[in-house]
């Protein structure tokens, strides 16, 4: 994994020093990575945002492999990925703040991942595998270093696992057709994965997209993606599989800047409280203050902090810039608000309180 992790993120720099306005906005940030990791190594940097479910200040610490790990789970999606150099770029000049936002999202969301049964199927079938002798090659040169696979094997020496034979990591050999798609810089279930199985099935086919990390969120056309799925599994056959729309896939830009938060008096924040709802999704969304600020809770995920960037446009605090709300105003309340994703159709929602 911190090899992988490592690849993806060489990966990105090498994309952004070719792309000519990430290589003048960050000229230097293969220096300012070093510059960030020396930062965090000599002590934790502390930032002050506001808690989403309270409205209260709250501090976050960002450790070495706090600041690691925030950029590893950046490294999942694309749309975040496109925003990791300025991140590092920022906090090189001494500005924590988005990385911490970004930190407490990445956090926020663990609570929502299935822990039991991912230590279940890690503690049996992967880590009884690795030979401590391979650790230190393994994480040489690499920004995670050792932390993930110490936090493995302490977990998984409190888990209970099943005992298999070394006959489990035998390859599967077949004929029968299979379709591997893989991301080209996935930071977790990279691309030679994809091509390390292959050898033994004989009759498959290896599709790596693009700029495409563990997801890939954010990227024009990834419809693509799911009509070759779709096609394979109604034919049942590799034959004719047709890829020429991978050839329109297109990943975001590189975010370049964050636009400035405004200040919002109490009455212009009053405007947009309120429930707003998608008739053909049937998805809700509720908008209520927290101090100074509003914030917003979409179906059962947890809430987040908006950050006004305009009299009626908002960023979603830990998401890439391409992450919106912008509210429909006219003379009194908001009429609907529409939602902004990297890559997805804006979704337009109508007032219902």
């Amino acid at each position: 994994m911190a090899r992988s992790a490592q690849d993806a993120l060489d990966g990105l720099i090498a994309e952004c020093e070719a792309d000519v306005a990430c290589k003048g906005a960050f000229p230097k940030l293969r220096d300012e990575v070093a510059a960030v990791f020396q930062r965090v190594e000599r002590e934790p940097v502390v930032v002050r945002l506001t808690d989403a479910e309270t409205g209260k200040p709250v501090e976050i610490r960002l450790s070495k492999m706090g600041v690691a790990q925030t950029l590893r789970y950046m490294l999942y999606g694309t749309a975040s990925a496109m925003l990791l150099p300025l991140n590092l770029h920022l906090a090189a000049q001494g500005d924590w703040k988005l990385m911490a936002e970004t930190a407490r999202l990445n956090a926020s969301n663990m609570g929502s991942t299935a822990d039991g049964y991912y230590l279940a199927i890690t503690c049996s079938e992967d880590l009884p595998f690795i030979r401590e002798s391979e650790v230190p090659a393994a994480v040489a040169g690499t920004f995670l270093g050792d932390f993930r696979i110490r936090k493995q094997q302490a977990a998984c020496a409190a888990w209970p696992a099943a005992k298999l034979g070394r006959e489990f990591l035998d390859p599967i050999v077949s004929d029968v057709p299979v379709l591997l798609i893989s991301g080209e810089r996935d930071p977790v279930t990279p691309p030679s994965n994809g091509e390390h199985v292959a050898r033994t099935l004989k009759n498959s086919r290896h599709i790596v997209v693009a700029d495409g990390g563990h997801s890939f969120n954010g990227i024009q056309g990834t419809e693509c993606i799911t009509n070759l799925m779709v096609s394979f599994v109604q034919s049942g056959k590799l034959e004719g599989l047709d890829t020429s729309c991978m050839a329109r896939m297109k990943r975001p830009e590189f975010v370049l800047k964050v636009d400035p938060e405004v200040k919002l008096t109490a009455d212009q924040l009053a405007r947009f409280q309120g429930s707003y709802k998608d008739a053909e999704s049937g998805l809700g969304m509720k908008i209520d203050r927290i101090g100074e600020y509003l914030r917003v809770t979409i179906g059962v995920d947890p809430p987040l902090v908006l950050i006004p960037t305009g009299p009626a446009r908002f960023r979603v605090e830990g998401l890439p810039p391409g992450y919106a709300v912008t509210f429909q105003v006219s003379d009194g309340p908001a009429t609907g608000a529409a939602l902004e994703a990297p890559g997805q159709p804006t979704l337009t929602m109508k007032r219902e309180s």
